[in-house]
């Protein structure tokens, strides 16, 4: 039984957008693609953020790239796309974790990310989107810990 549902989990990823989508703070929001992208798939992650953009009024959008495995010049061009897309709806981007061989796919088509904000890691996407939002990290007083 469980072969089973482990065989039905497949065949509904295998079918899914592999990314999500979440609210990390005040009208910011953090994506992570997963595994390859494939240009087939880009349409619908470019619907499937923009909407969720509008739903909750976003200001910005983390998009990471640490768990890309591969992508190929197209993909590459597709994502610039995204960014202008919601950057075209208002909403700043910061594309972050991209890895050396991915990095040397879009040198290498050409591609330009120098419209966006582009940051190491995660960490340093965060901070930035804090700074972006007006939101400050402060240290917890030890004596003022329930």
């Amino acid at each position: 039984m469980a072969s089973q549902d482990v065989a039905i989990s497949r065949r509904h990823i295998i079918g899914e957008v592999p990314m999500m989508v979440c609210e990390i703070s005040d009208r910011c929001l953090y994506t992570g693609f997963f595994g390859s992208i494939d240009s087939g798939r880009m349409a619908q992650i470019t619907d499937k953020i923009t909407e969720r953009c509008e739903l909750d009024n976003a200001k910005l959008v983390i998009v990471d790239l640490a768990n890309v495995d591969a992508i190929d010049t197209a993909v590459a061009t597709h994502l610039v796309r995204l960014g202008k897309v919601l950057e075209l709806v208002g909403v700043k981007v910061i594309f972050c974790g991209i890895k050396g061989n991915l990095a040397r796919t879009m040198v290498t088509a050409g591609v330009e990310f120098d419209m966006f904000k582009v940051t190491r890691d995660l960490k340093s996407a965060l901070l930035y989107s804090y700074e972006f939002t007006g939101l400050k990290l402060v240290p917890i007083d030890e004596n003022t810990r329930a």
